[in-house]
């Protein structure tokens, strides 16, 4: 079993019906810094080639980051795990990353005309 995946019960940290969206993305986040922490190699992968080592992984462990999310943490630029700390958090709160309410009720598509043709 990998050292990311070494809890043996989580608890969410909020009591609401519907979790707060940033909860999941905040864990993967989490996990990629711990990575980085564990293995100096993985670190400057990630701070040369942050999609590739996303990819990739880490000790065959994949990371869940949607498309939207790896595109804005393929533009961080940074120098040190602490920079890219700091910008991986901004680039994952930006509006394309959050992901839909699941509470949201959406009309049925033949309300809309077909724009397709």
């Amino acid at each position: 079993m990998s050292a990311l995946n070494q809890i043996d019960y989580y608890q969410p940290s909020s009591t609401q019906l519907y979790p707060n969206p940033y909860e999941a993305v905040l864990m993967e986040c989490s996990r990629l810094i711990h990575a980085a922490v564990i293995s100096k190699h993985f670190l400057n992968s990630l701070l040369t080639n942050p999609l590739k080592s996303i990819e990739d992984g880490f000790c065959g462990e994949k990371f869940s980051f949607s498309k939207e999310e790896k595109q804005q943490i393929t533009n961080i630029r940074a120098s040190s795990l602490a920079e890219f700390s700091q910008l991986l958090l901004q680039a994952v709160q930006q509006p394309c990353c959050l992901p839909a309410p699941t509470g949201l009720v959406f009309a049925h598509s033949d309300t809309y005309p077909d724009f397709s043709a």
